[in-house]
């Protein structure tokens, strides 16, 4: 299940025998490949390429601000993101979209020390329930997003939001014109928080247009730091985490988080983000209504990813260069 090994020798038997000529042999090998280990390997290789999870070996945080960064964060922020993601999609067989909800996840004794939780282990990855009365949930709450999607000295709502449009939403967001100053400006006793900063620096038409599909998400966010901490204050003022997407309003980051987890585009994207993973290039005009076929399934099926992955690799257009039409 993942394009980045070869056949094994029951699949190249099966070529030579001929029982992928039809369809139904090939759902047949595809059932049996889903269960093998090699499968939730080509799980995290998509997820690592999807999250951007491999930038997370190069993480780099002021240590005089975030004085719990270390250089074991980032790998171990990783592994927590893709050890959830494994267990929702092939332990549990659940829906994928639990990911941005869950209060249950994996961590270790350096991620507990971030997230304030006690440890589920002293020596290894365990699972974890995070406390209910805390903003905290599933990978909006996770260092792998929050750190990675920040600055080395601040938070960054501007890059959060535009990673929740972009790779969760597959939507666009528009860069900045050439030569504009896009820097933020500084805290002041006027503009102590990141969210009256923002509001500044939106004055200008130029940066308004990009920032208020970003910010109203990112500033959801706010209440994590640059590394991922929670925190309830900013500049001696509380923080404001509500906000909006498309429509739909959120008091903080986990509101955000459900919010995002019923939005409609997410399915969508998934889809198309696996889809092209799967076939190795962005999808042509003729693989658009498969493409969206593939969304619609995936929703019929409880958002499960392993059904996902199983519908790709059984699909005609998966197997057949070109074809447009979806199905068997």
């Amino acid at each position: 299940m993942s394009r980045n090994g070869p056949p094994d020798a029951a699949l190249l038997d099966a070529a030579a025998n001929g029982a992928l000529d039809t369809a139904e042999g090939v759902a047949a090998e595809v059932k049996r490949m889903i269960e093998s280990p090699l499968a939730r390997r080509g799980l995290r290789a998509f997820a690592t390429e999807w999250l951007q999870l491999d930038e997370l070996d190069d993480l780099v945080k002021d240590p005089m601000i975030y004085t719990q960064a270390s250089s074991d964060v980032g790998p171990a922020a990783r592994e927590e993101t893709l050890r959830d993601l494994e267990r929702i999609a092939f332990d549990l067989d659940a829906d994928v979209r639990d990911l941005l909800t869950t209060r249950e996840t994996y961590i270790n004794r350096k991620l507990a020390s971030v997230y304030g939780v006690r440890a589920p282990s002293q020596t290894d990855f365990a699972l974890a329930t995070l406390p209910d009365d805390q903003p905290r949930r599933g990978l909006l709450g996770q260092l792998s997003m929050l750190a990675l999607q920040a600055h080395p000295t601040t938070t960054s709502p501007t890059l959060r939001g535009k990673f929740i449009r972009t790779i969760l939403l597959c939507q666009t967001v528009p860069p900045p014109p050439v030569n504009l100053n896009t820097a933020i400006p500084e805290a002041s006793d006027t503009a102590r928080t990141m969210r009256q900063r923002l509001t500044l620096h939106s004055e200008n038409p130029f940066c308004a247009g990009c920032h208020k599909l970003t910010d109203p998400i990112g500033l959801g966010l706010e209440q994590f730091d640059g590394l991922g901490v929670l925190r309830q204050m900013e500049g001696g003022e509380p923080i404001d985490a509500s906000g909006t997407l498309d429509g739909a309003t959120f008091k903080d980051a986990a509101g955000l988080a459900q919010v995002l987890h019923d939005h409609a585009e997410l399915g969508p994207c998934l889809a198309r983000r696996t889809y092209r993973y799967a076939t190795g290039h962005i999808e042509t005009d003729g693989e658009e209504a498969a493409v969206k076929w593939l969304g619609e399934r995936l929703g019929t099926s409880g958002f499960k990813m392993k059904q996902l992955l199983v519908t790709i690799a059984t699909s005609a257009t998966f197997r057949r260069a070109g074809a447009t039409t979806p199905g068997n």
